[in-house]
């Protein structure tokens, strides 16, 4: 029953998925429309993270765990709705990117008047021209092996999302040293 339940988790995840990706085509649709419309409120960030990181987890590759650590204020003012698909989609790069085994971290910063997040991960980083080409060109994706390619959509939602709410998405990273990806949100009454 175990691994029965293990299963169901796990397609359930991945219908999860798939409905998320069909949503990135549409909020492409609604960008460049205008139509994205923020409703901003105040949440519990860490409670959100830690949900998500259980859901993402179901979709690891054998021995990857995700670390998660939060120090500061819990609540946040944002969009949780645009915040849950940034997140998402930077953990479930991370998942991607990182090999077997391999460490990911998303924590939480606080800072006098925002709050940073971060995800990292331990796989096989990337070039300063493929940071130079996210940069520039938001449908840019890199592909580490041929089992894994992607649209480049989310990133590009992740950034335009996060510039319509006054954020910004920054990147670091090295070959053969993993990525990180922040962002920054506003605390409330900020």
């Amino acid at each position: 029953q175990e691994k029965r339940n293990k299963h169901i988790h796990r397609i359930k995840s991945s219908v999860n998925n798939l409905t998320s990706l069909l949503n990135e085509f549409l909020s492409i649709g609604k960008i460049e429309d205008g139509k994205i419309r923020t409703n901003n409120i105040e949440f519990n960030l860490k409670e959100m993270i830690a949900s998500l990181c259980t859901e993402m987890e179901a979709i690891a590759k054998p021995g990857q765990h995700i670390h998660f650590s939060h120090t500061g204020d819990e609540l946040i003012f944002s969009d949780p709705t645009l915040f849950r698909n940034v997140v998402t989609n930077l953990l479930s790069n991370a998942i991607k990117f990182t090999p077997e085994k391999g460490k990911i971290c998303i924590g939480v910063h606080e800072h006098p008047s925002f709050l940073e997040i971060y995800v990292q991960d331990s796989g096989m980083g990337m070039s300063h021209e493929a940071l130079m080409r996210i940069r520039n060109n938001d449908y840019f994706t890199t592909k580490g092996t041929a089992s894994e390619s992607g649209t480049g959509l989310g990133l590009m939602l992740c950034k335009e999302f996060l510039v319509r709410n006054g954020g910004q998405l920054y990147i670091e990273s090295e070959p053969g040293e993993g990525s990180t990806f922040s962002f920054s949100v506003p605390k409330p009454g900020k």
